[in-house]
């Protein structure tokens, strides 16, 4: 036991000693906006029309991680580098000058934001089931995908396997939707689906086979693309290195 430890045991009742105890011992809360530990995490920020992205709320230094593409699709959140939590059930996007440039307030059970030109901003947990954008329902047909623009799309990936282990090969999507996997790869499994051919559309990237074949992969909280569980078989994605 520590010297704190042991002076907030002299000090507190058996009840209190207890209920401090339990805290202690219990899982980290979910994400939610009432208290600025429970804010710190992954969130889910939508702007309507099928624009979705992931940020991540840091705790060190109040730091916002943004995806370059959500930057590009939502111009609203260019400038984002920092958060606060002025008060429960709200949280403000700040610029590198701490100026607000996303204020979210609690309205029917969701965060939103309004922007500088009247746009509005929606921002769940990113455990929670998606919601349509505040007063901006959106169209059944539209993709749940992030908004990231195809032309970020080339460049080179590492492959990851079960729990988005590294497996230490590299993947490469070349512009034009050439896909090529280093010669030195060693996972037998994606050496043999041998990919040769890339797109992106609605939010999912698709990767062709030598043979023909395809796989889905969709983008995942934590900036990485993970195949579509639908299509079975051992877990794959990829993260750009």
């Amino acid at each position: 036991m520590t010297r704190l430890s042991a002076m907030l045991k002299s000090q507190a009742s058996p009840k209190v000693w207890l209920t401090i105890g339990i805290l202690a011992a219990s899982p980290a809360f979910a994400v939610d906006a009432k208290s600025e530990q429970g804010a710190a995490g992954v969130w889910r920020l939508s702007q309507g029309a099928g624009r979705e992205c992931t940020i991540q709320l840091r705790g060190e230094a109040h730091a916002v991680g943004i995806p370059p593409g959500c930057r590009h699709a939502m111009p609203g959140v260019a400038k984002v580098a920092a958060w606060r939590l002025p008060a429960p059930e709200r949280i403000e996007l700040l610029d590198k000058g701490g100026a607000s440039i996303l204020a979210f307030a609690s309205d029917n059970g969701q965060l939103s934001a309004k922007g500088a030109k009247g746009e509005f901003y929606a921002l769940t947990a990113a455990s929670e089931p998606r919601k349509p954008a505040a007063r901006e329902p959106q169209p059944t047909n539209v993709s749940r995908g992030p908004a990231v623009p195809a032309a970020e799309m080339p460049g080179r990936y590492s492959v990851l396997r079960e729990g988005s282990k590294d497996t230490g090969c590299m993947l490469t999507l070349h512009p034009g939707g050439k896909a090529q996997l280093a010669p030195a790869c060693r996972d037998n499994g994606i050496a043999v689906f041998d990919p040769v051919g890339w797109s992106y559309s609605g939010g999912k990237l698709m990767l062709r086979a030598r043979k023909g074949h395809h796989a889905n992969f969709e983008y995942e909280a934590d900036q990485s693309w993970q195949k579509d569980p639908k299509e079975g078989g051992k877990k794959l994605g990829f993260r750009k290195m």
